[in-house]
This record gives C-alpha cells, sequence and structure tokens, in this order.
C-alpha cells in the first residue's frame, strides 16, 4: 500500500499539472479569442467606415453633377449664341454656380474642338492644358450626358493635384459642348476620410478596370500605383442584395499590398468604385500587447502554483510527522475526552494542570506548546495574558492574570472570556473534592452571534451594515436633546446619488449594491467617530453630524466643509467588478440643536435642500432655507393653477406672422399665452417647465394644437387667410406619447382643416432622441398631409444623417444664430452653411428673430425665403393678424 504522505505528494502534484494544463488551455483559448475579437472590429470599423465613404461620395459626386448638368438652363443655351457665352455675364453666372459648391475650383464649358467657350474664372479659360490625355474625347464620347471622372492629374495653374468631372449638355443646334469642373483632390480627401481615426487605413477611389484616382492612407495620401487588380472582377453580391464586395483576412491591400481586409463597394456613376483597406499588421497591434500580457500573467501564474505546490508538501509532510508523533504519545487521552464538545481542564489542589482534551487546544491553541501535566495554573494564565492584552504593558497583563484568579477564588458559577479572535467562551468552574477544580470552556460564540444578528437586523442596513432608518431617528433625537443642553449646533447631511437608476438599469442590481457598499465605506471614512451615517433606502444615505460649534456660521462652515470632503470622496472613481464607474452625488444640509424641532422634520428640511442641488443637475451641496420650502409650494401652486386655467379656458393662442422677402404674409406660428385674473399675462417661459416637469405638458400641448387647428378652419373661410400656414411647437414628452399620431390624426378629422397648412415644429434634440420612433410617427402623419419642421436648427447636437431620414419641409434658423449676424462672423458661416445645406437637400428655410433690416439683407443675399421677427410683427391676437391680413391686399383701384 502506498504510504498516506506518498498518496497527498501524488495528489498534490496531479493537481498542479492539471491546473497548470488548464492555465495553458485558458491562456491559449483567451489569445484566440483576443485576436478573433481584434479582427472582427476592425472588419466592423471598416465596413462602417466604407458604408459613410460610399454615401459622402455619392453626395459629393451628386453634387458636382446637378452643377454641371445645370449650366444649360443656367446659361440658357436653347437661346444663347456661342458669341454671348464668353462674355460677362455667363462667367458671372458660372462663377455663381461654382461658388455654391466649395469643392469646386471653377466651371468651364469646351466646345466640340477642344476649345473653351466659357469659364467661371480665368483659370478656367486654360482649362484644355490642365486635361488629362484622352479625357475630353472620353468624355465627349459618352452615349448619354452621365458624370465622368478623370485621372487625377496637376494643375497647370495652381500646381495642386486635381481631377476633373465632366458631363455633356446639348445644345439647340444638335451639337455638344462639355461642361466639365475642376475639383482639387484635397477636397475629395476630406470627403473621402470622414475624419477617421482608424489607423494604417488604405482607402481608394478607382475605376472598375483598376485605375486609381485617389489613394489615401489615415496618414495621408500614399497613391502608389497608377492601377492595381480590377475591383470590378470581384463577385458581386446575390441578386436583389445590395451590400459592399468583402474579401476576407490575408487578401492583398488595395495600396501598400500587405496582407489585410478589403471592402469595396461601387458608387452611383458607373464604374466608379469605393474601397477601404486595412492591413492585417496594424489591425492586430492591440492584440499583440494583450497577448503579451496574457502570456506574462499566465507565466506568473504557474510559477506561483509550482511555489505554492513546494511549499504544500513541505508543510504536509512535517504535519504528517508531527500528527503521528502526537497521535502514539496521546491516544488513550483522546478516547476518553473524545466525546466531550466542550473545552476541559483538571486542576489539583495544588492548582496545577492535571489533564485537558484536545478541544481545550483548540480554543486555546497557542498553549499547546507549552502545555504539560504539573503546570502552575498562573503559569497558563501568563502564557493566555498576552493574546487577552495584545497591547498592554507587563503590569496591565498581570494585572488581568490577578483578575482571573480572583474570579476562581470566589466562583459564581459561569463568567464569560471575550477572544482575540472574536469568539465569546462561556467558562464554569466547580470544585472538586479533593480541593482541585473542573475548569469548562463552552464557545457560546454562535449564540452570541445569533442575538447580535437579531440586532442587527432591526436597526442595521443589511447591505451596507450602516444604521438604518430607526436607528438613525433614535440617535438624532439623543443629538437634538444633547444640543438643547450644551449649546453645541449639529447638521443633518442628505445624500441622493446622481444617475443610480441609470447604472442599476444597465448593469443590473449586483452591480448597484457594489456601488452602495463602497459609498458606505467613503462616507464612514469622511465622518469623525462621534458622528453617524446612515442608509434610509434606495440610493440615499444621511450623515449625522455633532458638536460642531454653539455658533451658527461657524456650524454651517464647518459641515460645509465636511461635505465638500465626502462631494470629492465619492466623485473618486469605483471599480465595480470589471466595470469602471464615476459617480456623484446631491447633498442637502440643514442645522439643529438652535431650536427645538422634530427628527423627522430635519430629514425633510435636508430632503428639501438636496432637491434644489438635483434641480441644478446634481454634484452639489446646498443648505436648507425656509425660502426652498415656499419655493416648493410655490411650484405646487402654480401646477395646481395651470390646471385649473386650462379648465377655465385662460390659456390663448398668440399668432406672429412670418413673410417672404417681398413682404407677403405666408403664415404664422402658434404661440401660448396665460391670461391669469392675478398674475396678468403670463409668457410660456414661466410655465412651461413646471408643465414639462408634472405632464400636465401633454393635455396642454394637446389643447394648443386643437385650438391652432380650429383656428385653421375659421381662415379657411375668408379668402385672405385660407391659405395661410400654422407653425405649432410640439413637446418631446408629447411626441412620445404612444397616441400621439391617433389624436393629431382625430384633431385633423374633427377640425376639417387641409392638413398641408398645419406645420408641426420638432426640436432637433427630440429627433435624435428616438430616431426610429420619430421617422415611424413622422411617416404616418406626412401621409395624411402634415408638414414638418425642425425649429432651432443647429443650437443641438446635429446629425446630418438624420436630415436624409426625415420626411422634412422646413428648417428654422434658430434667433440665437440670427441675432448675432454682422456681429460674429462663425455664426455668419454657419446660417450660410444651413441656408447652402437647406437649398441642396430641397427643404425651405425660415430664420426667426429678425429684428433689423440689416439681418434680413444678410439672409436674403444668402437665399432664405422665409422671416420671422419684431421687424415684421410681433405674436398678435387672431383678430389683429386678419386686419393685418387684410391691411396687405392691394386695393381694388390699385
Amino acid at each position: 500500500m502506498v504510504p498516506t504522505a506518498s498518496r497527498t505528494r501524488f495528489a498534490v502534484w496531479t493537481g498542479v499539472g492539471l491546473l497548470l494544463a488548464a492555465l495553458v488551455l485558458s491562456a491559449t483559448s483567451l489569445i484566440l479569442n483576443a485576436r478573433n475579437t481584434a479582427l472582427a472590429e476592425s472588419e466592423d470599423q471598416v465596413r462602417r467606415f466604407a458604408s459613410g465613404a460610399e454615401s459622402a461620395m455619392n453626395r459629393a459626386l451628386l453634387s458636382f453633377d446637378v452643377l454641371l448638368a445645370s449650366t444649360g438652363d443656367l446659361l440658357d443655351l436653347s437661346t444663347s449664341q456661342r458669341s454671348e457665352l464668353g462674355g460677362r455675364g455667363a462667367r458671372q453666372l458660372l462663377r455663381s454656380a461654382a461658388r455654391q459648391n466649395l469643392m469646386v475650383r471653377y466651371v468651364a464649358l469646351m466646345d466640340e474642338g477642344g476649345a473653351v467657350v466659357a469659364a467661371s474664372d480665368q483659370a478656367g479659360l486654360h482649362a484644355a492644358r490642365d486635361l488629362p490625355a484622352g479625357f475630353f474625347d472620353e468624355a465627349m464620347g459618352q452615349a448619354a450626358p452621365v458624370l465622368v471622372a478623370s485621372a487625377p492629374t496637376v494643375s497647370f495653374t495652381s500646381s495642386e493635384r486635381v481631377i476633373f468631372f465632366a458631363r455633356h449638355v446639348q445644345m439647340p443646334n444638335g451639337r455638344r459642348l462639355l461642361a466639365l469642373a475642376q475639383v482639387p483632390s484635397s477636397m475629395l480627401v476630406s470627403v473621402l476620410m470622414q475624419g477617421t481615426d482608424i489607423p494604417a487605413l488604405e482607402v481608394t477611389m478607382e475605376h472598375g478596370a483598376g485605375d486609381v484616382l485617389l489613394g489615401i492612407s489615415s496618414r495621408g495620401e500614399m497613391r502608389r500605383a497608377a492601377t492595381v487588380h480590377p475591383l470590378g472582377e470581384q463577385p458581386q453580391p446575390p441578386d436583389g442584395v445590395s451590400g459592399p464586395q468583402v474579401q476576407r483576412w490575408h487578401q492583398p491591400t488595395r495600396l501598400s499590398g500587405t496582407p489585410g481586409m478589403v471592402v469595396a463597394r461601387p458608387i452611383l456613376y458607373p464604374d466608379l468604385w469605393i474601397s477601404a483597406s486595412l492591413p492585417l499588421r496594424e489591425a492586430l497591434d492591440n492584440w499583440r500587447s494583450e497577448r503579451n500580457t496574457i502570456v506574462l500573467v499566465a507565466l506568473l501564474f504557474g510559477a506561483t502554483l509550482l511555489g505554492i505546490a513546494g511549499f504544500s508538501v513541505a508543510y504536509l509532510n512535517r504535519m504528517h510527522r508531527a500528527r503521528r508523533a502526537m497521535a502514539q504519545s496521546q491516544a488513550t487521552l483522546e478516547q476518553a475526552l473524545s466525546s466531550l464538545v466542550t473545552g476541559f481542564l483538571l486542576l489539583d489542589a495544588e492548582q496545577r494542570v492535571r489533564q485537558w482534551n484536545l478541544r481545550f487546544e483548540e480554543i486555546y491553541p497557542w498553549t499547546t506548546p507549552s502545555l504539560r501535566v504539573g503546570m502552575p495554573f498562573t503559569e497558563l494564565l501568563s502564557l493566555c495574558a498576552p493574546y487577552q492584552v495584545p497591547e498592554g504593558s507587563d503590569a496591565e497583563r498581570r494585572h488581568w492574570v490577578e483578575q482571573r484568579l480572583m474570579l476562581q477564588r470566589t466562583p459564581r458559577g459561569t463568567h464569560e472570556q471575550e477572544m482575540r479572535n472574536g469568539h465569546c467562551i462561556q467558562i464554569t468552574e466547580r470544585p472538586t473534592p479533593d480541593g482541585g477544580m473542573v475548569i469548562s470552556y463552552h464557545d457560546v460564540t454562535d449564540m452570541r452571534r445569533a442575538s447580535a444578528e437579531i440586532e442587527n437586523l432591526a436597526f442595521y442596513d443589511p447591505l451596507t451594515g450602516l444604521p438604518n432608518r430607526r436607528l438613525l431617528l433614535d440617535r438624532l433625537h439623543q443629538a437634538e436633546s444633547a444640543a438643547e443642553r450644551s449649546g453645541e449646533r449639529g447638521a443633518l447631511l442628505f445624500l441622493d446619488l446622481d444617475q443610480f437608476k441609470t447604472l442599476n438599469d444597465t448593469l443590473g442590481h449586483e452591480v448597484g449594491d457594489q456601488l452602495l457598499q463602497q459609498v458606505a465605506r467613503r462616507l464612514s471614512d469622511s465622518v469623525g467617530i462621534t458622528d453617524t451615517v446612515a442608509r434610509l433606502g434606495g440610493d440615499e444615505f444621511v450623515v449625522m453630524l455633532r458638536d460642531l460649534s454653539s455658533h451658527d456660521g461657524e456650524a454651517a462652515a464647518a459641515a460645509r466643509r465636511t461635505g465638500e470632503k465626502i462631494l470629492h470622496q465619492l466623485n473618486r472613481p469605483y471599480q465595480l467588478g470589471a466595470y469602471s464607474h464615476q459617480s456623484s452625488c446631491s447633498i442637502g444640509a440643514t442645522l439643529f440643536g438652535h431650536k427645538p424641532q422634530a427628527a423627522a422634520e430635519l430629514l425633510k428640511q435636508a430632503d428639501i435642500a438636496m432637491y434644489q442641488v438635483k434641480a441644478q443637475r446634481g454634484n452639489g451641496l446646498c443648505f436648507f432655507d425656509p425660502g426652498m420650502q415656499e419655493a416648493i409650494s410655490a411650484r405646487a401652486r402654480l401646477e395646481h393653477d395651470l390646471q385649473e386655467g386650462l379648465a377655465a379656458g385662460q390659456f390663448v393662442l398668440h399668432y406672429q406672422p412670418q413673410f417672404t422677402l417681398t413682404g407677403a404674409l405666408v403664415g404664422a406660428e402658434a404661440l401660448l399665452r396665460w391670461q391669469h385674473p392675478q398674475r396678468g399675462m403670463v409668457l410660456p417661459g414661466q410655465f412651461i417647465g413646471v408643465a414639462e416637469d408634472s405632464e400636465f405638458i401633454i393635455p396642454l400641448g394637446l389643447w394648443v394644437l386643437r385650438t391652432a387647428c380650429e383656428q385653421l378652419a375659421l381662415w379657411q373661410q375668408e379668402p385672405t387667410l385660407r391659405d395661410l400656414h400654422l407653425s405649432v411647437n410640439v413637446s418631446a414628452r408629447q411626441f412620445h406619447q404612444p397616441d400621439f399620431v391617433p389624436r393629431v390624426i382625430q384633431v385633423l378629422q374633427e377640425t376639417g382643416i387641409r392638413p398641408h397648412l398645419l406645420d408641426l415644429e420638432l426640436t432637433e434634440s427630440m429627433v435624435l432622441d428616438n430616431v426610429e420612433e420619430t421617422v415611424a410617427k413622422m411617416h404616418l402623419l406626412r401621409t395624411k398631409g402634415v408638414r414638418f419642421s425642425v425649429d432651432d436648427f443647429g443650437t443641438g447636437n446635429s446629425s446630418l444623417a438624420y436630415l436624409t431620414q426625415l420626411p422634412l419641409h422646413q428648417l428654422k434658423i434658430d434667433q440665437s444664430f440670427v441675432r448675432n449676424l454682422g456681429v460674429r462672423h462663425t455664426d455668419d458661416v454657419i446660417v450660410q452653411t444651413i441656408i447652402g445645406m437647406a437649398r441642396n437637400l430641397e427643404l425651405e428655410v425660415i430664420a426667426e428673430g429678425v429684428e433689423t433690416a440689416e439681418q434680413r439683407d444678410f439672409l436674403a443675399r444668402h437665399g432664405c425665403d422665409l422671416y420671422q421677427g419684431y421687424l415684421l410683427g410681433r405674436p398678435m391676437p387672431a383678430q389683429e393678424l386678419r386686419q393685418l391680413a387684410q391691411a396687405l391686399v392691394p386695393s381694388s383701384s390699385a
């Protein structure tokens, strides 16, 4: 039979071998998974980039195509003679058209002989010498007027690399002219790259035959070859399926030819492709660092396992020898006392140790090396003194021994002894007939812990171990009584974690509980030993500070310092398992001790102060002030007055007119006013925020919509007003109601208006909040004829992508931009950009807040369609708008 020690060693080394094998397999799996993940992420990045580059280039080429195609209509070729095309008027028209597209250097027209007959500037008159060889014949030889792109060439005039785009236009006599535009390669590079930050990405625009027009990497232009392997020979997607051509990894990239992945997309124009290539080496850069880290950790862990195994085997060998010797010398005693569950010690008449059991050694393990028969009990107690009074002096330890001997000389049945390891031992001493003593040691730790747990559940929070509401109120009551006697002020801090619900909803309650536990520890470390930190429930905590000062100002300053310290501590990052989380909190504070107050009232005051911080976006400290309570009461009264006002018909609509540049009245915007019997005329800024927070905005918004539609129905009966458009603002909370679309349709049907006269104004943030839902609702209402406008355009997180998805009719330039026209250059550029973008997207543009003639003239020069503002008309009742419309109608005599 194999000895026990040998079997143990064999088991240890076998286990270590299995663990090492598992470690190698796990590390290998992690490395392979990390590599596959890195490749998948890189492939996804390249796919998304290729899709965006395709869309961007399609828009750019479409703008060139539209520009060149419109030259015929622009110059009125159907009536113009060739001699007129070289005139100054034709040049000015072409220059104006070219300036609408910021990427185009110039536009020129060439006849069938290759001579330039018209150009937008002087450089365009020499276009023939800049054209690549054969491009003129290729463009003129197209059977149909389609856009053709040239190979890159260097401009003779500007010495920069350019690409020509051309298409032929038809003259009335049947002859053709070639309209061409010179575009710098750098402009197309910026469109193609879209500000990408993918390292080593290679991007090309090329003909299907492999002629490279543009070749760029993320580090700059790196076109190395005029031709590459034709993309047009790659396999196409299945019929009816749109998508990029994707070559798998280990294919040569388009420019450098190194192994990588290629995603190619054909664009709208024939035989033009966009490709994105990512070399395999750069795609795996981050993975290599991760692989090296995994290998290093695995090696360290393996070395640690081997070290632990060697130590364990040595330790087991030593333990085996000790146990065998002990078993041989104490077999008889263990058999006699093995049935006892309590520690046992027998003293003789001279107070010397005669016998003990194993349980006694388990309770007092430090006595085992020195414990022997005949050992004086005093010596045994001296061995125990350093463990019972670990930080005491020799005199204190001797005092402990004397106290213990005194208990033994006057036994009172039982007494308890608190051990250093937290156990509680119940000691019972009984004399023997021969003058000795039997001492039993019973471990009652579990019983005491059960009792303490019952008390803990009643007064402490089970998750954080902090006092709960019951214990806090008791301590707060005691602190108030003490403060009244001593005159020392205290403070109550009410804390609420910001955005805690978001963390719970996204990462789960287990992660949220970890955050609460770490917050509890940080709070406990931030206050003194006489202060109390409690958890009321959820993410609400309370800190009670005592004995701050006898003066209110000093006490408030001390409380603020503690509150700011807490804010700093709770703002530090948290490590929640695998997640790193940044959090903050809102703190409301109130003082106590200066007058009698109930504990519940103090909590209410601190809670009110905390919500003042919440109203300011949190992460701050605010003291309770009686004015806060008054503000809350005033807000409650305002909510009540709003509900009564709607029921009593106190709300009215005023209408601000909208004009064309010629002064024609074409529409109005409905603006809400509140005619309060005591407050007078109340503007929306004073009550809309309260209506939004209390959800009163939903019935109020429905009333505005219905009233506006009823007014439209009345205008339809008057010749001067029947074609006016009416714009109505829609709040985000109202728009996202599930029944918003059915309610609007119901109002349209009940009022009988022509739906195309109703414009619903949405904000950018509302549109971007849930694009899918927004698009679906807008399309449903658009089928009914309702038109949509984006209000305050340019002030939010604008995304040009959504403009192409939404069925919009109009963009409204925010008055903050209009106000600074001619004052701040950046606002001038923004307004010009919005107008140009809207015109390219065939959207109507209206500017609000027009207050000066200079602002109107600036907007008119850049193509704004409609105007609204105090310069043209203030908001007015419907009757005044009717009178204004009648005044603008020319008299019959005129």
